[in-house]
């Protein structure tokens, strides 16, 4: 099948998808896009298949597959205004929102085949990892185009969607736990007396190299946990600091606090 994406809403992750799909040279016959704020789609101006709309019936007129990437809480109006259009029930929708069931936006389109995808921040730099729900109703070839499109900008999971909202927690919200956690370092090196902005690539390093040695290791997190604290030195006690600090605790309530908002999210 020949495909036609119309993507409605053009914020960072939509242009993270695009971009990754186009350096791809995945045989994609047009995009048609919308945004309500036009400069938003400036960064395609001039691309080859690339077209940009002057409002949603124009972008999903031709398009075969529909990338919703709005905020959730704008999804009903967009939702609403797609639904008047002919033949909307016969497109593939792919919808990006934290807390949306795939089943609630398709019982809105008239029954369409829609997949749910939870995508994160790092796509902009191709290291994204991207949730892919299991779906009984899209065919092989559907789903398979969904992940594919996906996997441009990175690596993909294929879960059930019972477990999307606390899947939120674990992968899309938690770049930013890495940020405030690599923020933290460097706040902490100032305290000390050192140049923080200065040593801001060598933190990043150390947090890329740290995972890159986790992901190719047959140990678990614990067991390297424990090759860098020594009995008696210096990683023990800034081990028993954040023990004292609650840790874990803190990060697992930011995690139940994802799938509490993203429920909420559902729920509206």
């Amino acid at each position: 099948m020949n495909r036609k994406i119309a993507v409605i809403g053009v914020g960072n992750m939509a242009r993270s998808i695009i971009s990754g799909v186009i350096s791809a040279k995945m045989p994609i016959d047009g995009y048609f896009l919308y945004d309500k704020y036009p400069s938003a789609c400036d960064t395609f101006k001039g691309t080859d298949n690339v077209y940009m709309a002057k409002d949603i019936a124009e972008a999903v007129k031709d398009a075969n597959c529909v990338l919703l990437s709005v905020k959730p809480q704008n999804y009903p109006e967009v939702l609403e205004e797609i639904s008047s259009l002919p033949f909307h029930e016969k497109k593939l929708y792919i919808s990006i929102a934290a807390g949306i069931t795939s089943e609630s936006v398709s019982q809105r389109l008239g029954g369409a085949t829609v997949i749910r995808v939870l995508p994160n921040l790092p796509m902009t730099v191709g290291c994204g990892v991207s949730a892919i729900c299991k779906s009984n109703v899209a065919s092989t070839e559907d789903f398979d185009f969904v992940k594919s499109v996906f996997a441009c900008a990175g690596s993909v999971t294929v879960i059930d969607e019972s477990e999307m909202n606390r899947v939120i927690g674990v992968t899309s919200s938690s770049p930013a736990y890495v940020f405030k956690f690599i923020e933290a370092i460097k706040k902490g090196a100032e305290a000390q007396g050192l140049d923080g902005h200065a040593l801001l690539d060598a933190i990043c390093d150390m947090v890329i190299g740290s995972a890159v040695l986790l992901k190719g290791s047959d140990l678990s997190p614990a067991e390297l946990i424990s090759r860098v604290a020594s009995k008696g030195g210096t990683t023990e006690q800034a081990l028993l600091k954040l023990n004292e600090a609650d840790f874990d605790g803190a990060i697992e309530n930011a995690m139940k606090a994802c799938t509490k908002r993203a429920d909420e999210l559902g729920k509206q």
